[in-house]
């Protein structure tokens, strides 16, 4: 829905033709990887069995590592009495009852916990900063509102969802000092020349680098939060008729063949939208080959209703 409202040659693009660019920021990775290893958790899964989802993830750097280890030591640390405590883990749920024909409703949740009475809702973000905008934005996420309202509806009586956020480190490692760039003084207990106490002769270690992250955690509590959000029941009827109402619309671009590009969209938060690059181009099949994929599925994080669930 965000992306149909943002600009509709982007959803054409993203969901119709199913393209992806084939360069992914690294922090979209870290999430991820660590979005797998908290269902791991959620499932009853040790500290270790956590560590073990990294560990498979071949894809991540050698910072990319250090900073998810820390991350997963932080978060177990503060939760691990949870380990294996929710109802639902990853959920797959399909929807029908929307009275459009021919139109279903699919999502995953993340978990699903036990309430007195009824269930909450989790939501797991990693994000670069936890402040009062962000959390205000909670009350108008699209997702977890269409969620809410769909899990009433399936019998959950989902009484508020739980966003559990983690804030991602905001150190890199520590790099040596390019040659050109080093600087020398002169120690004034043994006269021998030494580099300038701000730079390095080397790059920061694994273990270096884990002892600041692991600091960083310490000196930042704050970074592990959890913020409850409660929807009125007038909330959760109005986000069923917008859904309504954006079927309606992606149906019509759909039959007409029609999807404008929104140029307003371009640029968001300071950065360009992922097909930027081809649109700018009038479509050039070259840029097309070179910095694009078909995805292998259309919404990855769905395994597909099963035959016996249709």
């Amino acid at each position: 829905m965000g992306t149909l409202q943002a600009c509709a040659e982007n959803y054409r693009l993203r969901y119709i033709v199913g393209l992806e660019a084939t360069d992914k920021p690294r922090t979209l990775l870290i999430g991820s990887v660590f979005h797998d290893a908290v269902e791991v958790f959620r499932k009853g899964g040790t500290f270790f069995d956590m560590i073990d989802v990294v560990g498979r993830a071949t894809e991540l750097s050698p910072d990319d590592v250090c900073v998810l280890t820390a991350m997963i030591e932080a978060y177990h640390q503060k939760y691990r009495r949870e380990a294996g405590n929710f109802t639902e883990v990853e959920m797959e749920f399909y929807y029908d009852g929307l009275g459009m024909r021919d139109v279903v409703l699919a999502g995953k949740t993340d978990a699903i916990a036990k309430a007195t009475p009824g269930h909450l809702l989790y939501e797991t973000k990693t994000v670069a900063r936890i402040d009062g905008g962000y959390l205000d934005r909670l009350w108008s996420a699209r997702q977890t509102l269409i969620y809410n309202r769909v899990l009433n509806e399936m019998g959950y009586d989902i009484q508020g969802v739980m966003y559990d956020l983690v804030g991602k480190p905001t150190i890199k490692r520590l790099l040596a000092t390019p040659a050109e760039k080093r600087r020398y003084t002169k120690d004034k207990d043994t006269g021998q020349m030494r580099l300038h106490a701000k730079q390095r002769d080397r790059d920061e270690s694994d273990n270096e680098f884990m002892g600041r992250l692991r600091e960083w955690y310490q000196r930042h509590p704050e970074a592990l939060h959890r913020e409850l959000i409660i929807y009125t029941p007038d909330q959760l009827d109005a986000i069923e008729q917008d859904v309504k109402n954006e079927v309606k619309r992606l149906q019509w671009h759909i039959q007409s063949g029609v999807w404008p590009r929104s140029l307003s969209s371009c640029h968001r938060f300071n950065r360009p939208c992922e097909f930027s690059p081809l649109c700018s181009s009038g479509g050039n099949p070259v840029v097309l080959e070179t910095k694009y994929q078909r995805r292998d599925k259309i919404h990855s994080e769905l395994e597909g209703r099963r035959e016996e669930d249709k």
